[in-house]
Parts: structure tokens; C-alpha cells; sequence
């Protein structure tokens, strides 16, 4: 049997796995399922219809599930396996599509996850980051204090957005994030290394974001997107790159400049 405390709200409609932990006036509503090896603190609320993958850890004073800024209800929430939801994170369930986040992120203090926003793996985001309704996080972005993602707008994996930046156009892979409106800073050498990266890899990388992006980081240079495409020795890195940026990530500042 879970071990749910006397003190905590649990509706007989929620699905919860037979190991999984509850604490006092936490609250759980029909249509969650909480799989094995959750545990949830106390004062937690989890509503709409939300999944909770294996192992995720929910501290105290967290909502998922709730309603988005329209006001709507019913919506659909997926978190998948090992996130840790620190304490006062909101994550706003889906209407018209699911919020979803992936497996193994942490989620700190007072962060906000839009309606129907889309999180990879492995994903860092410092106290009180913000996820407008839809926004898309690759894998392996780490985002700083007090940073924002627009709503709609996608950050390319291994990315780090520093604090304070705002994100209000897609944003490409491999990338350092800065300021408001965000700028291009260069490589995100420190977690490239850290996921295995090659130096060759980092390199080359650098390499293009030079050509691409120059000192001021502010629009892609087109015709040295161009020049790179056509010299057909990108690696598999560089190319993930180029085909980001064909798809928009950085194109609102697009710079025909040589």
C-alpha cells in the first residue's frame, strides 16, 4: 500500500503505484497517476489529468497540473522519470496540447512551465526560470535565475541561458544565451565537455558559431550559412546546427552580411 498520510487529500479516481509516498495536506485529483517510486511532500497539489513518471520527487508547495493563464481546466500534464519539482514550481497542465516533461530534470524553486510546454532530458533550470505557454527546451539546456522563454519559442539542446536573459525567438543549439533581448555569446564549451563531447566536436563548433554569429551574436550571417552548407565538411554537430537555424532558430535577426 502507498504510504499516504492521514492528513492528505486523495481522490479514489487518482491511479497511485504501491510504493509511492504522500505527505500531509497534499492533494491529489481524479485522473492522476502516479507511478512507482514517486514520492510527494507535503502541501503539494497535483491536479488535472497528470502523470508523474517513475521516481520524481515533489517538494513541498509545488502545483502541476493547474490550469493555464486562460483560466481553463481539464488539462493534460506528462512528467517522466527521476525529475526532482522543487518547492513552489507551477507546471501548467495542457488544453489544446499536453505539457511535457522529460526524464531526470531539475526543476528548482519557484520555476513556471506554460501550458503545453515541451521539456527534453536532462535539463537544469535555476530558481524561478519561466516557460511560456508551448515553449520547447531541448535536452541538456541549463537555464539561470529569473530567465525567460517566450511562448511558442523553441532553445536548441545543450544550450545555457544565462540569468535574467529573455528568450523571445527560437534559439539554437550548442549556444551561450545573454541579455535581454537574448544575444549570442558563443559555445557552451563547459557542458559540451560534460556531456562527452569531443574537443574536435567543440572545435569545429566554435568554429562556425565565429562565422556565424561574429562578435555581436545579435542575427545569423546569412551568406556564411550559406558558405558552410556548401562546403559539405560540417560534422554531425555543426550540421544539427545549420538545420536549426534553416528552421528558425535565430532567423528573426537574419543578417545577409558577408
Amino acid at each position: 500500500m502507498p504510504r499516504v498520510s492521514p492528513h492528505a487529500i486523495i481522490d479514489p479516481a487518482a491511479e497511485i503505484a504501491a510504493d509511492a509516498v504522500i505527505g500531509p495536506f497534499s492533494y491529489v485529483g481524479p485522473g492522476v497517476r502516479i507511478e512507482a517510486g514517486c514520492v510527494i511532500d507535503n502541501n503539494v497539489t497535483v491536479v488535472g489529468r497528470t502523470t508523474l513518471g517513475r521516481g520524481t520527487r515533489v517538494f513541498p508547495l509545488a502545483v502541476i497540473g493547474s490550469a493555464g493563464a486562460d483560466g481553463q481546466v481539464g488539462g493534460q500534464c506528462f512528467l517522466g522519470e527521476g525529475n526532482s519539482i522543487r518547492e513552489h514550481v507551477t507546471i501548467c497542465g495542457g488544453v489544446d496540447r499536453p505539457t511535457r516533461i522529460g526524464n531526470h530534470n531539475l526543476i528548482m524553486i519557484a520555476c513556471q512551465i506554460g501550458a503545453g510546454a515541451t521539456v527534453g532530458n536532462f535539463g537544469i533550470f535555476d530558481n524561478c526560470t519561466h516557460l511560456g505557454d508551448r515553449a520547447v527546451v531541448e535536452d541538456y539546456v541549463r537555464m539561470s535565475g529569473f530567465a525567460s522563454v517566450a511562448a511558442d519559442v523553441r532553445v536548441g539542446a545543450y544550450s545555457f541561458v544565462a540569468g535574467y536573459a529573455g528568450v523571445e525567438h527560437d534559439a539554437p543549439p550548442f549556444a551561450m544565451l545573454q541579455g535581454y533581448p537574448v544575444r549570442v555569446r558563443g559555445v557552451n564549451s563547459r557542458n559540451l565537455k560534460a556531456c562527452g563531447f569531443s574537443e574536435e566536436d567543440i572545435h569545429a563548433l566554435k568554429s562556425a558559431f565565429r562565422e556565424l554569429f561574429g562578435s555581436r551574436g545579435t542575427g545569423v550571417n546569412a551568406r556564411a550559412l550559406a558558405r558552410i552548407e556548401a562546403g559539405k565538411k560540417a560534422t554531425v554537430h555543426v550540421g544539427k546546427l545549420l538545420a536549426a537555424l534553416r528552421a528558425g532558430a535565430g532567423e528573426a535577426q537574419r543578417s545577409p552580411d558577408a
